[in-house]
């Protein structure tokens, strides 16, 4: 785990993550051979930190997202938030944002009311100029 942070550190030290960044990061989640929440963690803290981030990075980001938030069919508490923690951290829903937690509502076996107001209230809102609540 500090061989994650030191390399989080490292990639946001411009806050942008590049094309050549995302084999870096891809070469350090095969490394164990598993998937699993401590990637999950990692790949969010990326995004939350990027200011600007390239589509290589969605083209991997997502679907190992996917891979594991899916892996019993359910979207629990802790996993749901993460996905708020992707939407809402860098000050704006973008479009492959939402996209992605409407994908894994249609292909969860189950999903919370919670979660499900989550993704009404995502898909109503602006993709920037709101407020997380207190004072600017």
């Amino acid at each position: 785990m500090a061989k994650l942070h030191e390399l989080l550190n490292h990639i946001l030290e411009d806050r942008c993550i590049t094309e050549n960044e995302v084999e870096i990061i891809r070469h350090q989640l095969v490394e164990d051979g598993k998937l699993d929440g401590d990637d999950v963690s990692f790949l969010v803290q990326l995004l939350a930190g990027a200011k600007e981030v390239c589509p290589e990075f969605d083209a991997l980001f997502f679907p190992i997202l996917k891979e594991v938030i899916l892996e019993n069919g359910r979207i629990d508490s802790s996993e749901q938030y993460y996905l708020l923690k992707m939407l809402y951290s860098d000050g704006e829903i973008r479009e492959s944002e939402l996209r992605f937690l409407l994908e894994l509502r249609e292909e969860a076996t189950e999903v919370s009311a919670e979660f499900d107001e989550m993704c009404r209230v995502a898909s109503e809102a602006h993709a920037t100029e709101w407020s997380l609540g207190g004072k600017a």
